[in-house]
């Protein structure tokens, strides 16, 4: 119930001081190049990833998640490898998985950098008020100015600490 239709199969759960640890291991189909979108046939290697999650429980979850490295076939293909990227699940170079990711920026657009701290602080969300201001400021970037919670930036919310002007 963790993973709802994603391709993960759970291999265990183990609780560490208040930390809760689950590994899983991706289980579907081999991707496409992030180059030249050929299909990976052969796996080059596993590696685990670790990646933050939303708090379950009351408990801090860290998802060790063990992903395949594939090889690129095509010759054409300046990529020789690339790692399977879990849909609904992991991006590149992410430590945090994308539900964290929705949390914070959710928590950085409608309360910005101390506040938001606050809150991800009784949430057992590791997030400081620097990263929820990065967060707003990458979702501010994108043209985020009008979303579906209705909030507007303005030039003096840029600095660290403030919220978003309403």
């Amino acid at each position: 119930m963790l993973f709802p239709g994603i391709d993960v199969r759970m291999k265990g759960v183990s609780v560490a001081a208040a930390m809760l640890f689950v590994d899983a291991a991706a289980c579907g189909r081999p991707p496409a190049c992030p180059n030249c979108r050929w299909r990976g046939r052969r796996v080059h290697s596993t590696y685990r990833r670790n990646l933050s999650e939303r708090p379950l429980g009351g408990h801090k979850l860290i998802v060790r998640l063990r992903v395949r490295r594939f090889f690129c076939d095509r010759k054409s293909c300046a990529r020789r490898t690339f790692v399977e990227q879990v849909g609904r699940l992991t991006e590149r170079y992410r430590h945090s998985s994308l539900g964290l990711k929705e949390w914070l920026t959710t928590v950085a657009v409608e309360l910005g950098g101390r506040a938001g701290e606050r809150l991800c602080r009784k949430l057992n969300l590791a997030a400081g008020r620097t990263r929820l201001v990065g967060r707003w400021r990458r979702r501010r970037r994108r043209g985020g100015h009008r979303g579906s919670s209705g909030w507007t930036s303005s030039p003096s919310a840029a600095g660290a600490g403030t919220a978003p002007s309403w």
